[in-house]
């Protein structure tokens, strides 16, 4: 009598941990599905923030972080739809007054003698421009906070 109640009691019994098993992977695959909706999510454009650093006596140090999504869009309108002068090396004086990244490309930048307009260089890139007045005004207000001259 005893085995008869074993042989239902053990199938019974890896039944139940095989529905217990299979309802945990459930819900891992679940929350797996939704992390990874969120993170290809299309409405979000920027994974990373702006960290604009500013040169120093003692190096670079952080002067903004742009985290604003239309503050970072804006930068990157400027930057792409600028006339890039291409296959140039450019040697400057003094290293850049700012710099930052928006990946995968460093972006090296100077303010003219004048303090009227920025020079961008993209290092390893070979890629260099002189911004135009309103557009280094807006690109400078923008990663730094402040305005030109």
């Amino acid at each position: 009598m005893i085995k008869g109640k074993n042989s239902f009691a053990i199938p019974l019994l890896i039944g139940f941990i095989t529905l217990v098993g299979c309802s945990a992977s459930d819900i891992e695959n679940d929350q797996l599905v939704e992390i990874k909706e969120t993170v290809q999510d299309p409405t979000i454009t920027h994974d990373m923030l702006i960290t604009v650093e500013e040169r120093t006596d003692d190096g670079y140090k952080t002067v903004k972080v742009l985290e604003n999504s239309f503050e970072m869009k804006k930068v990157e309108e400027v930057l792409e739809n600028a006339n890039w002068e291409e296959n140039v090396f450019v040697s400057m004086a003094t290293p850049p007054e700012y710099r930052f990244r928006i990946t995968p490309s460093n972006y090296a930048v100077w303010v003219t003698p004048n303090g009227d307009r920025l020079e961008i260089v993209i290092e390893g890139e070979a890629k260099y421009i002189k911004l135009p007045e309103k557009v280094s005004e807006t690109l400078f207000e923008l990663i730094t906070g402040h305005k030109l001259n």
